[in-house]
């Protein structure tokens, strides 16, 4: 009764159109959310950087350094190695080659391996563990 009247009381003073429950969201897609908007604006910075060097001549390299530094430390201590070097990867390789967007394969079966997106590569960083 108590958490009904709560409910409505919720929705009348905050005009929600929509159900109301106690559920929270799950702690690894919070991660997910996190880490797919880490590396969606960390790939934007880096783009803009390289950016303005080859359009422009205007390097910010030695400016960013400490950012880069402390960015670079956070992943070390948040994932493994191997996680640490499939995000490096994809972040500073994958979308730098030219021309061309550089795929991952499988060794065993030829099958490439989706990367394309951050939500790709963190399920590709979790089957890292």
């Amino acid at each position: 009764m108590a958490n009904d009247q709560l409910k409505k009381d919720l929705k009348n003073i905050l005009k929600i159109k929509g159900a109301i429950t106690k559920q929270r969201p799950v702690k690894g897609l919070i991660k997910k959310e996190a880490f797919c908007r880490f590396i969606e604006n960390y790939k934007f910075a880096n783009d803009r950087t390289l950016l303005l060097k080859t359009d422009f001549a205007v390097d910010f390299v030695n400016f960013e350094e400490a950012f880069v530094q402390s960015i670079e430390a956070l992943l070390e201590a948040s994932f493994n190695k191997s996680q640490v070097q499939i995000i490096h990867w994809w972040l500073y390789d994958k979308w730098n080659a030219g021309d061309e967007v550089l795929q991952l394969n499988n060794v065993e079966t030829g099958d490439e391996i989706p990367s394309d997106t951050p939500e790709e590569l963190w399920d590709l960083v979790q089957s890292l563990k």
